[in-house]
C-alpha cells in the first residue's frame, strides 16, 4: 500500500459549498474541542468530483483525544445542523478516538453508541493513497496503519452484504440502486486489480470498459444518477437491475470460509 505523507487534493479543488462547509466545521470543532481535536480529513465522492457541484454527503473523519461528554457531543451535533442548513449540505461525519485510530480493528464512534466503522480498512487505503483533503492537524499516515489484503477483503464483503440486505428487503430506490451499481463496480475493480483506492465514479467508468455489454446501459444510468441527471427511464432501469447486478458481483467475489452464508445464515449476520 502506497504511503502518502501529504494529500494531493486541497479545499481549493472542491465545490464552493463543500469548501465553505468544511472550513466552518473545522473552525467550530476547534472552538468546541480545543486541544482534543487531533486531526480532520475530508474524503469520499465530493472531493472526487472536484469543483463540480453535486448532491452528496460531505464525508468527514475527525480524530479526537478524548471521548466527548454529552454536552460536548450536543454542541458538535448543533454545529453540524447549523452548517448543513446554512450551506445546503448533508454531513456524514465520523469521530474516532486517536488510540482507536492507531489500530487495525474497526473503531467505534467516539460518542454514538453502537456504531462501528465497518469500512475502516477501505477508508485507510483511500487516505494512504492520497484520496483526502487535509483539514486540520495530523496527516493520516501519521496515525492510521496500512490495511492488509485480508482486512480489505473483509470490508469488501461487508459492503456487498450491505447491498444484498437492501435487495432482500426490497429497498431499491434510486439512491440505493445507484450506490449498489457503482460500489459494486468498485468491488469488482478491487478483485481484478487489488486496488480499492478508486472513486465510485471512476469505478463505474472502469466497469464500462471491463464488464459485458449486458450491463452498459445500467452503468451509464448509474453515472447519470450519480451526477444528478437521471431520467425517469434511468430510474426505472436502476430499480430493475439493482438485484441482478448485486448478484453478479456476489458470483465474482471469492467466497470466504467463515462467511455466515456458509453456515445457513443471512450474509449480513453480525454485520
Amino acid at each position: 500500500m502506497r504511503d502518502q505523507r501529504s494529500s494531493r487534493i486541497t479545499l481549493d479543488d472542491v465545490a464552493d459549498a463543500a469548501r465553505r462547509a468544511w472550513n466552518r466545521l473545522r473552525d467550530e470543532l476547534r472552538a468546541i474541542l480545543g486541544d482534543d481535536l487531533v486531526a480532520m480529513w475530508a474524503h469520499g465522492g465530493t472531493i472526487a468530483a472536484g469543483r463540480q457541484p453535486r448532491a452528496a454527503d460531505l464525508d468527514t473523519y475527525v480524530i479526537v483525544n478524548r471521548r466527548p461528554d454529552e454536552v460536548t457531543a450536543q454542541k458538535i451535533e448543533a454545529a453540524h445542523d447549523a452548517i448543513a442548513q446554512e450551506q445546503s449540505v448533508e454531513w456524514d461525519v465520523w469521530y474516532v478516538l486517536a488510540d482507536d485510530a492507531r489500530r487495525s480493528d474497526a473503531p467505534r464512534h467516539a460518542y454514538r453508541e453502537g456504531r462501528r466503522d465497518t469500512s475502516w480498512a477501505i477508508n485507510r487505503a483511500h487516505w494512504l493513497a492520497g484520496r483526502y483533503v487535509h483539514l486540520f492537524g495530523r496527516e493520516p499516515a501519521e496515525i492510521v496503519p496500512a490495511p492488509t489484503r485480508p482486512e480489505l477483503d473483509v470490508d469488501l464483503r461487508r459492503e456487498l452484504e450491505h447491498m444484498e440486505r437492501h435487495v432482500a428487503e426490497g429497498d431499491t430506490d434510486p439512491y440505493e440502486a445507484t450506490y449498489a451499481i457503482l460500489n459494486g463496480s468498485r468491488i469488482l475493480h478491487s478483485i481484478e486489480t487489488e486496488n480499492v483506492a478508486i472513486s465510485k465514479r471512476e469505478a463505474g467508468a472502469w466497469a464500462l470498459e471491463h464488464l459485458p455489454s449486458r450491463w452498459h446501459a445500467t452503468l451509464r444510468a448509474a453515472a447519470r444518477a450519480y451526477s444528478g441527471q437521471a431520467t425517469s427511464k434511468d430510474i426505472a432501469l436502476l430499480t430493475t437491475e439493482m438485484a441482478p447486478f448485486v448478484a453478479m458481483v456476489r458470483e465474482r467475489l471469492p467466497a470466504a470460509a467463515d462467511e455466515p452464508a456458509a453456515k445457513g445464515l443471512p450474509r449480513w449476520s453480525g454485520y
